[in-house]
C-alpha cells in the first residue's frame, strides 16, 4: 500500500468518486437502489458496531464535495441512468478499511457511487461498465483533480443471506436475514453482537479444512483481463457464472468494472495479489496510470 499512497501523494486529488457497494449501511432489502450517490456536506464512518471487527476505533469525518455530487447525479439522470439520490452516507469497510491504508488523514472529499451486489436483481457488468464511462464524460470538464477509486472483494463467500439459499440454516445467516431485511437500529437494539459473532463465524469458516474460501485462479483470471484492458471478456460474464466460481461475494467486481470504465477500459497495473483466507476473499490492488488517477483494491 505504500506504493498506492505515494502515488496519491504525488497527484494530489482533490475528490475522490468512490465505486463502492453499501454493505447494509445504508441501504436494506425493502430500498436497494441499483445505483445510488450521496449527495451531502459530509459523510462519516465506521459505524460504532464496526471497530471491533474492523479494528477501526475512530469515527471520521468526510468531506462530500455535495455541489459536484448533485451535478454528476443529474448527468447521470441526463444520461438515462436512474441513479437514486441518497443523503448522508455512513462508510463501514468498503472505503474506510482501503482509506485508512491508501490516505489516513481522511482529507480528500468523496462522492460516493453505490452500486448494489448484494441483493438481486442486480445490474450487469456491461451496465456498471457504461455507468464508468458516464461518470468519465460527466467529470471531463471539471477543474478539480479526479481520483477514481474503486473497492470490493475478487473471489469472496461472505456470510450474508440471499433469497435462492432459503436452503442454509445456519443461525448467524439467519440473524443476518434479518438484519439485511429490518435494518440496523431494529436489529442491533436486541442484537448488539451481531458483527462480533459475524467476525468469529469468518474465523471459524476460514480454519474449516472442507470450505473454499478463495478461489485464486479465478482472481489471477480477473486481474490479468483488467491489466490488459480485455474488458469485454469481463463483462461477457453473468451474475450466476461468477457466484458458481468465485462465490456470492464476488461480484463486488462490479465496482471494479465501473471503475474500468470511467477510465476509458485501458490497461492497467496489477500492483499485488493475496489469497486472504482470513478475510475470507482474494485481494489485489490495481493502478491506472493516466490523465486521471485511479485505485481499484
Amino acid at each position: 500500500m505504500e506504493q498506492v499512497r505515494a502515488f496519491i501523494a504525488e497527484q494530489r486529488p482533490e475528490v475522490i468518486i468512490a465505486f463502492l457497494d453499501d454493505h447494509f449501511e445504508n441501504h436494506f432489502r425493502p430500498l436497494m437502489p441499483s445505483i445510488a450517490v450521496a449527495v451531502a456536506d459530509e459523510h462519516y464512518g465506521p459505524g460504532e458496531h464496526h471497530f471491533g471487527l474492523l479494528q477501526i476505533n475512530e469515527r471520521h469525518r468526510i468531506d462530500g464535495a455535495s455541489e459536484r455530487a448533485d451535478e454528476l447525479l443529474r448527468s447521470l439522470v441526463v444520461s438515462e441512468f436512474d441513479v437514486a439520490r441518497m443523503g448522508q452516507a455512513e462508510f463501514g469497510n468498503n472505503l474506510i478499511v482501503p482509506l485508512h491504508y491508501i490516505r489516513p488523514e481522511f482529507d480528500i472529499a468523496v462522492i460516493p457511487v453505490f452500486l448494489n451486489v448484494w441483493t438481486p436483481p442486480i445490474i450487469s457488468l456491461q451496465r456498471a461498465n457504461a455507468l464508468g464511462l458516464a461518470i468519465r464524460n460527466a467529470v471531463a470538464n471539471w477543474s478539480e483533480r479526479i481520483l477514481f477509486l474503486g473497492t470490493g472483494g475478487l473471489s469472496h463467500w461472505p456470510p450474508f443471506w440471499l433469497p435462492d439459499h432459503e436452503e442454509r440454516d445456519d443461525p448467524l445467516i439467519l440473524r443476518m436475514k434479518r438484519f439485511q431485511t429490518e435494518g440496523r437500529d431494529a436489529v442491533l437494539a436486541d442484537d448488539p453482537d451481531i458483527f462480533t459473532d459475524v467476525g468469529q463465524w469468518e474465523i471459524d469458516f476460514a480454519n474449516n479444512p472442507e470450505t473454499v474460501v478463495v478461489n485464486p485462479e479465478w482472481d489471477q483470471w480477473f486481474l490479468s483481463a483488467l491489466a490488459q484492458g480485455r474488458i469485454g471478456e469481463i463483462t461477457s460474464k453473468s451474475y450466476e457464472e461468477i457466484e458458481e466460481q468465485a462465490g456470492s461475494g464476488a461480484y463486488e467486481v462490479l465496482n471494479w468494472v465501473a471503475l474500468a470504465g470511467a477510465m476509458g477500459n485501458v490497461p492497467c497495473e496489477t500492483l499485488v495479489y493475496a489469497e486472504t483466507p482470513a478475510w475470507i476473499c482474494g485481494t489485489g490492488v490495481s493502478l491506472y496510470r493516466g490523465d486521471t488517477a485511479q485505485v481499484g483494491s
